[in-house]
C-alpha cells in the first residue's frame, strides 16, 4: 500500500516536473538525494565525486524533463541513470589510471635503460681497462676467445700455439680480470 502511494506521488511529481515546475524538481531532489548519494559514495569512495555525480544526474533530469515518459518509474529512472553514470566515471577513471600507469611504466623503462646504459658504459670501460693490463699474448688470446668467439683449437691454430698454452693463458687472463673487476667495479 505504501509502495503504491509512493508511485502515485512520484507520478504526480513527474507530471509537474515535465511542465517545468521547479518546486516539483526540489521535492524530487530532497526525496532521492540521500539514497542516491549513498549509492554513489559506495562506489566512488569520495564525497566530492559523489556530489558531482548527483549534480550531473539531477541536471540531466531537469534538462530532459520535457521528453520524460510520464509512465516511467521516477525512482527506477534516477537509480538507473546514476548506475550508468557511475559506470562511465569508473570506466573513464580506469582508462585514465591505465594511461597514467603506461606513461609511468614508459618513463621507468627509459630511466632504467638510461641507468643501464650508463652502468654498462662504466663497466665496459672497467673491463677494457682490465684487458689493457694483460700481457700482449694473454690479451690477444682473451680477445680471440671472449670477443671473437673462437674456441681453443681455433685460437691455437691462428697463433700457432699448443692448445694447452691457449687454455692456460686464457685461464690466467680470466682469473686476473675477475680479480680486477672485483676490485674496481665491486663485481
Amino acid at each position: 500500500m505504501l509502495e503504491t502511494a509512493q508511485l502515485h506521488i512520484d507520478h504526480y511529481l513527474l507530471i509537474r516536473l515535465k511542465s517545468g515546475d521547479e518546486t516539483a524538481f526540489r521535492e524530487i531532489y530532497h526525496k532521492y538525494h540521500k539514497p542516491l548519494h549513498f549509492i554513489a559514495y559506495k562506489y566512488l569512495k569520495n564525497n566530492d565525486l559523489s556530489d558531482d555525480a548527483l549534480q550531473d544526474i539531477f541536471l540531466k533530469l531537469w534538462i530532459n524533463r520535457e521528453s520524460l515518459n510520464e509512465n516511467l518509474s521516477l525512482k527506477g529512472f534516477l537509480f538507473t541513470s546514476l548506475k550508468n553514470h557511475l559506470l562511465n566515471i569508473l570506466r573513464n577513471h580506469k582508462v585514465h589510471q591505465s594511461k597514467q600507469s603506461e606513461a609511468a611504466s614508459s618513463m621507468e623503462v627509459i630511466v632504467n635503460e638510461t641507468e643501464g646504459n650508463l652502468q654498462y658504459g662504466e663497466y665496459n670501460q672497467i673491463v677494457q681497462n682490465g684487458i689493457e693490463k694483460l700481457s700482449p699474448q694473454k690479451k690477444h688470446i682473451f680477445k680471440l676467445r671472449a670477443l671473437d668467439g673462437l674456441n681453443n683449437e681455433e685460437v691455437a691454430r691462428e697463433l700457432q700455439l699448443s692448445i694447452n698454452t691457449v687454455k692456460f693463458q686464457f685461464s690466467q687472463a680470466t682469473k686476473f680480470l675477475r680479480k680486477y673487476l672485483k676490485k674496481e667495479a665491486d663485481i
